[in-house]
């Protein structure tokens, strides 16, 4: 069974269309796993409405609002499935892409090395138009920081994950922080996994006016422990001055005390030496 999760906060109106495009599947051992973060809309009324349908299997959870974060580790608890895929309220499933997502899963079922597969993505009004850039090639395997650094692939991909592999990478939960980039879930994951690589457009996506995408920076400067974390995390696949600048920058956002932030990362005569530099630049941005 593939599980396909989504978290939601007051997008009754976008979940319409995911559902429209779940109905289009010509495969149905699925379930649509709903996590409701807390929304204000009338989200609950649409999904007990469709739920009347009993066209496909839906399985909403509401919980009180905490960020994608939260959502996403909620899922993991509720999803049923050996296959986890999450997307988001406001994309869509390609027509007929379960059947074959199932098959590629089949195909890596029973190689311990590989965690899930990840396809390439296009856009709701462009559906021919690849968000970013393709894979080197069809069917590559490698690890999710090689595949963005290595290999130099750009723009968001439908990351699927053997259900039991995402439910070993839980999201840190952070006091008073509603997100954690995702980035860092799957560096964790390239400590010990690969995933297959697909250049084949498995869903479609819309960059909303109010979504993370579009309000990156934003989100992180109001987040920014969770940041903090990403780029003390990633100084350890890559020893760049850069990420110690990330890390000491959101640290400070943050309001971590100057000597936490020299305790915790591991390079911490660097973190001395550039820390007023980045303290100054916090000022201006």
């Amino acid at each position: 069974m593939i599980t396909i999760f989504t978290p939601s906060y007051n997008r009754a109106g976008e979940l319409k269309k995911l559902y429209k495009s779940l109905l289009e599947q010509d495969y149905d051992d699925f379930e649509w796993l709903i996590v409701d973060d807390g929304s204000k809309d009338n989200t609950k009324e649409f999904v007990d409405k469709i739920k009347k349908d009993k066209k496909i299997i839906i399985n909403y959870v509401y919980k009180k609002n905490g960020g994608k974060s939260s959502a996403y580790n909620v899922g993991l608890d509720n999803a049923k499935g050996e296959i986890f895929l999450c997307i988001d309220s406001d994309d869509i499933l390609r027509k007929n892409v379960l059947k074959i997502i199932s098959k590629d899963f089949e195909n890596i079922k029973n190689d311990a090395k590989i965690g899930g597969v990840m396809y390439v993505q296009s856009y709701i009004k462009e559906k021919d138009k690849i968000i970013g850039t393709e894979f080197c090639n069809d069917y590559l395997i490698d690890n999710y920081y090689n595949i963005y650094n290595k290999y130099k692939v750009r723009g968001d991909k439908l990351i699927i994950l053997k259900t039991e592999v995402a439910k070993k990478y839980y999201f840190p939960i952070i006091e008073g922080e509603k997100f954690v980039p995702e980035a860092l879930i799957f560096n964790r994951i390239s400590l010990k996994y690969n995933f297959m690589c697909r250049n084949y457009i498995a869903a479609h996506k819309e960059y909303l006016e109010g979504g993370y995408s579009n309000n990156y920076f934003s989100l992180v400067k109001k987040n920014p422990l969770g940041n903090a974390l990403y780029f003390k995390e990633l100084y350890d696949l890559n020893s760049s001055l850069y990420n110690i600048y990330g890390y000491v920058l959101f640290s400070i956002y943050g309001r971590k005390k100057f000597r936490d932030i020299i305790k915790e990362h591991k390079s911490k005569i660097l973190v001395i030496l550039i820390y007023l530099p980045v303290l100054l630049i916090s000022k201006f941005r």
